[in-house]
């Protein structure tokens, strides 16, 4: 099975119906000064989208999987791909959401994406999203890159995350599960989810 969580920001899948966590432990910054982390391991490495990641996120996202799970459009064009890094560039000025492409450490080749949205607290945020492409699925690029964002957002920023996945996406709740995710309850799904109709929704605190 494949591993994708529902991505957050514009194509989340956050929101309506979800348990209600612990008040004491919700963090909610609102908008917060953003620095750009270096965050990688021996395998991957995660940065901001870039104008020269258009045409890879473009051919990624022709996999019909991923509209499967996530919010990404169907059919997905060079616009959306292009609108994608245009508006991470801006959230991440305006410090509300963090995106990163996820790369391979050694040759730089595109595996996916995963970030960190709605640092104002909007939906139960902020939430962690993230997609693979085909290639990249069933070999720990999930939960490298879900760890490495989670320890960046949890102990440097000091937020609790919301994660999200449908309840059939068994592969993705595991990367959850391996990034020490808590799952909290199970919530209706918003409309506009491909054919999601419930969520699993897990939290991680700092």
């Amino acid at each position: 099975m494949w591993l994708v969580s529902a991505l957050s920001g514009a194509n989340t899948l956050g929101g309506g119906g979800n348990p209600e966590p612990d008040a004491a432990l919700l963090c909610h910054p609102g908008r917060v000064r953003l620095t750009v982390p270096r965050l990688d391991d021996d395998e991957i490495v995660l940065r901001p989208p870039a104008p020269g990641d258009v045409d890879a996120i473009t051919e990624a996202c022709q996999d019909p999987e991923i509209p499967r799970w996530t919010r990404v459009p169907s059919p997905y064009t060079r616009a959306h791909a292009t609108d994608f890094v245009e508006r991470s560039a801006r959230t991440w000025k305006q410090g509300t959401d963090a995106a990163f492409v996820i790369v391979d450490a050694e040759t730089g080749r595109l595996l996916g994406a995963i970030g960190v949205h709605r640092f104002g607290g909007e939906d139960d945020g902020p939430e962690v999203g993230y997609w693979l492409e085909r290639e990249a699925r069933s070999r720990g690029v999930a939960t490298r890159a879900l760890r490495l964002v989670a320890d960046w957002a949890c102990r440097e920023l000091g937020v609790r995350l919301l994660l999200q996945a449908d309840v059939r996406n068994a592969a993705s709740r595991r990367v959850a599960e391996k990034a020490r995710f808590r799952f909290v309850g199970e919530a209706k799904a918003p409309a506009g989810c491909g054919d999601c109709e419930t969520v699993a929704v897990y939290e991680l605190t700092p």
